[in-house]
């Protein structure tokens, strides 16, 4: 499909009448974590404590309080998983069509608040970044290298950890880092934990509905690739082990961001992706 008809396809699906909602929620939640010393003022007894400035405070043998003024444009960074794992679809919607709304919907929130954004997409054989932008055309070009993604019939495990290995000799501070990935540590990450302390970070994990739930589907499932071929049967109990055991994995995994103070969005095929996003932002 051209770029341009997938992007008004997208645009279309999301409806610009909703996107004034996600942009108050999106700058609402993150610019307080970026913000300026302005000034100093007197003390008034009904303000929080906290933004005494006790130093000043003792030179003039007055109390004085910090103002702080927000900072109105963020560095946001997408990183953005390209791996031929995201070409699965159970359905007519694929990961990588989920993909492309979650991208888009905060990519033109970043794109309408002015925020410079850029993009860093990777699998196991390369890595494409996009430089700080405030236009179009990261938005672009990032949606048309997601759609000429080609299937490599590899998955290399530790991709995502190779990333974070690179974004950490970066040096990156205060950026907002959104996390685009179908990914799933099963334990900490140090790199991970680093970039969390200078950045604030949102693990978007992107999901096809059938890897998490096999429940759904009545008929027989087969599965297959070049070297492995996997039939499962409905009336197997082995469904009923592989929900369970795959929704430990997901709760441990979000626990382990948790200790990081990484958000997490899960999204998988068939839920509505504004909605989702409309709801974390609103909750938190």
């Amino acid at each position: 499909m051209q770029v341009t008809k997938k992007i008004k396809l997208i645009d279309f699906k999301l409806t610009k009448s909703i996107w004034n909602l996600l942009f108050g929620l999106y700058k609402s939640r993150f610019c307080w974590n970026w913000i300026n010393f302005f000034e100093h003022r007197e003390y008034v007894f009904w303000e929080p404590v906290k933004n005494i400035d006790w130093k000043a405070s003792s030179k003039a043998q007055k109390i004085y309080s910090k103002i702080f003024e927000e900072e109105k444009e963020l560095n946001v960074l997408f990183l953005i998983d390209t791996n031929s794992s995201m070409l699965f679809g159970s359905s007519q919607k694929s990961k990588k069509d989920l993909l492309e709304e979650v991208f888009y919907a905060l990519a033109f929130s970043s794109y309408k608040n002015s925020d410079n954004f850029w993009v860093f997409l990777f699998d196991w054989i390369n890595d494409i970044k996009l430089p700080y932008k405030k236009d179009f055309w990261n938005i672009f070009k990032t949606i048309k290298i997601l759609e000429n993604i080609e299937n490599t019939w590899k998955i290399e495990k530790n991709r995502l950890k190779i990333q974070l290995e690179k974004l950490k000799k970066l040096n990156i501070k205060d950026n907002l880092i959104f996390i685009l990935s179908d990914y799933i540590f099963d334990e900490n990450d140090k790199n991970l934990s680093i970039l969390s302390l200078g950045n604030e970070i949102i693990y978007v994990n992107i999901f096809d509905v059938l890897e998490n739930n096999l429940n759904d589907f009545w008929n027989e499932i087969s599965l297959n690739s070049w070297t492995k071929f996997l039939e499962i049967s409905q009336n197997s109990k082995k469904i009923e082990k592989f929900n369970l055991l795959r929704k430990q994995k997901i709760k441990n995994f979000e626990n382990i961001l948790k200790k990081n103070n990484i958000w997490y969005i899960f999204l998988d095929t068939e839920k509505d992706v504004f909605k989702e996003l409309y709801h974390y932002f609103s909750k938190i």
